[in-house]
C-alpha cells in the first residue's frame, strides 16, 4: 500500500473513531429546605427551569469535545455523575478530572431556590428560579427571568438578558457583548465593552451605566431620579422633562425627573443615549 493509500485510509476511518458516544443520566433529590444550589460546568451549557417544591431533578448528557474521551470514560462518569448533596446543599459539576468532556445540565428546582452556576464554556439559561442567583460564564450568553432578589450576572464573551421579579441590588457586566435588563428595582451597576444597553426598571438604589462602544436605552417611566448622561461621540436625547438641564449640549443631559432622587449615572465613549 503506497503512502497516498494510506493517508486515504486514515482520513476515511478518523470520523467513527474520533468521539465516543453520548451518555445520560437523570438524578432526583428530596429536599426538606430551601435549596442551596450550585452548579460548576467547565465545558457543556446549563439550563434552569421551576420545577415543583421540595424536589430538585437533575438529567445530563454527557459527550467528548474530542478524541481523548473514551466511552468508557463517559460511561464511568455518567454512571457516578460529579453530583454532592449535604442536606439541602446540592453542589452539581466538577472543573476537575473532565478535560476533554462536555456536560450539559437540565435542572429543575423550586423556584425560591438560592442558585449559583458558573461555566468556563457554554450558555447560562434560567426561567423562573432564583434567590440571590449569581451567574458567570467565561465564553456564552446568560439569559435569566423571573429572578428574585439580588441578581450578579457576568460573562467575557457574550450577551445577558434579565428579568428581575421584587427588588434587588443587580450588577451585570459583560466584556464584548450587550445589557437587556428588565423590571429592575433597586441599585444597579450594568456595563459592557463593545455592546448595547436596555435598561426598565425603578432606581431605588443608584445607577451606574457605562458601554464604550454602544447605545443606551433607558425607560424610567415615572420614577423619580436625578440623571446624569454623557455620551462621546453621538447625543443624549430624552422624552422626559428633565428639570435645570442646558438643553445646549446634545452630548451631555443632567437634571431632575420627576423631581429627583437617585442618582443615575449614565455613559457611552461612542453612541446614543435614549432616555424614555
Amino acid at each position: 500500500m503506497n503512502s497516498r493509500t494510506c493517508v486515504l485510509a486514515l482520513l476515511t476511518l478518523a470520523p467513527f473513531a474520533a468521539y465516543a458516544a453520548e451518555q445520560n443520566f437523570t438524578k432526583t433529590i428530596s429536599l426538606r429546605d430551601r435549596l442551596d444550589l450550585a452548579i460548576v460546568s467547565g465545558a457543556g451549557n446549563i439550563q434552569i427551569s421551576q420545577g415543583p417544591a421540595g424536589r430538585l431533578r437533575i438529567t445530563g448528557h454527557v459527550k467528548a469535545n474530542d478524541w481523548h474521551a473514551t466511552d468508557d470514560r463517559i460511561r464511568d462518569i455518567a454512571a457516578s455523575p460529579p453530583i454532592r448533596q449535604s442536606g439541602s446543599i446540592v453542589r452539581i459539576g466538577s472543573t476537575e478530572e473532565l478535560t476533554h468532556v462536555i456536560i450539559d445540565y437540565e435542572i429543575e428546582a423550586p423556584a425560591d431556590s438560592i442558585v449559583q452556576a458558573s461555566a468556563d464554556s457554554g450558555d447560562i439559561l434560567d426561567d423562573g428560579v432564583g434567590l440571590d442567583a449569581r451567574f458567570n460564564t467565561g465564553s456564552g450568553s446568560i439569559r435569566a427571568s423571573g429572578l428574585q432578589g439580588a441578581i450578579n450576572v457576568s460573562t467575557h464573551e457574550g450577551d445577558i438578558e434579565v428579568e428581575q421579579i421584587g427588588q434587588g441590588e443587580v450588577k451585570a457586566i459583560s466584556y464584548t457583548g450587550n445589557l437587556d435588563l428588565r423590571n429592575l428595582h433597586g441599585a444597579v451597576r450594568a456595563a459592557t465593552g463593545g455592546g448595547n444597553i436596555t435598561i426598565s426598571g425603578v432606581p431605588l438604589g443608584d445607577w451606574s451605566v457605562q458601554t464604550e462602544r454602544g447605545d443606551i436605552e433607558l425607560a424610567l417611566g415615572n420614577s423619580p431620579c436625578t440623571i446624569d448622561a454623557r455620551a462621546g461621540g453621538g447625543q443624549v436625547r430624552s422624552g422626559l422633562r428633565v428639570e435645570g438641564a442646558d438643553t445646549s449640549d446634545l452630548r451631555h443631559l443632567a437634571g431632575n425627573i420627576n423631581g429627583g432622587g437617585r442618582r443615575v449615572i449614565v455613559q457611552t465613549g461612542q453612541g446614543q443615549i435614549s432616555i424614555r
